[in-house]
Formats: C-alpha cells, sequence, structure tokens
C-alpha cells in the first residue's frame, strides 16, 4: 500500500487537515450570512459531510489497510456521507434554479452538473457497499 511511509502519511493528514478545515471554515462564516432554513440545512449537510468524509480519511491515512474499506463501519460511514451530499444537492438545487440569481442559462447547466455527479457518486457508493457486502456473505 501507498501510505506504508510514516512521512507520506504524515504530509496526507497535514494535506487534510489544511484543506477541510479551510473548507469548514468557509462553511461555518456562511451560517452567519445565511437568512434562510434552506441555506442553513445545506451548510450543514456539507459540514457534517465534509466531517465524516475527514474523520475516514484521517483513519485511513492513519492505519491504512483494505480490509478496513471493506469493514460495515465504512461502508456506512461512506453511505450516509453519500446520502449527507447527495440530499444538500437536492436542497441546493431546488432553491438555485428557481431563484434569481440562475438567470444565466450556464448556472442551471453548473446546477444541473452538480447533482448528477451527486447522484453518480451516491449510487456508486451504494453499489460498491452492496457489493462488498454480497461478496463478503459469499
Amino acid at each position: 500500500m501507498i501510505l506504508k511511509s510514516l512521512p507520506l502519511r504524515i504530509w496526507v493528514i497535514v494535506a487534510l487537515t489544511l484543506a477541510l478545515g479551510a473548507a469548514i471554515t468557509r462553511l461555518a462564516w456562511g451560517i452567519t450570512t445565511a437568512s434562510h432554513g434552506g441555506s442553513i440545512a445545506i451548510i450543514i449537510l456539507l459540514m457534517v459531510a465534509i466531517s465524516g468524509t475527514y474523520a475516514l480519511l484521517f483513519y485511513l491515512a492513519i492505519k491504512p489497510s483494505l480490509k478496513k474499506l471493506k469493514s460495515l463501519p465504512v461502508a456506512i460511514v461512506a453511505t450516509v456521507i453519500a446520502g449527507g451530499g447527495i440530499i444538500g444537492c437536492v436542497i441546493h438545487f431546488i432553491r438555485f434554479v428557481t431563484s434569481p440569481r440562475a438567470s444565466s442559462p450556464l448556472s442551471v447547466i453548473v446546477a444541473s452538473m452538480l447533482l448528477a455527479s451527486g447522484v453518480v457518486i451516491c449510487g456508486l457508493i451504494l453499489w460498491l457497499v452492496w457489493r462488498f457486502r454480497k461478496r463478503g456473505k459469499d
């Protein structure tokens, strides 16, 4: 496995911490300016998804193992993160496309692409979880 080297694992952890810390800080800053419940819900779902992803990647960087990726707790966490992400995408899509800020056709296309990617990623994660769980029962 690539992450057998301690300096490389530390480098990955530092990079993840900086990037995801910046994202969480920006989202927390967005809560203070959010005036609608839908916006706050989207921000909170994103923060939970980012924090969950960080925790999962941090755990896997500390003790890398393919066996852990196939475990039920990791599968559940990945499914919950993907589910929260897709819910956030749907809420964002519904609120953004109907708002006056989406006057540009390009904005609607970008929002549609984000929603489609979320659905595809969620489907992929669910398929992988189902496949690994099914293979484990055989």
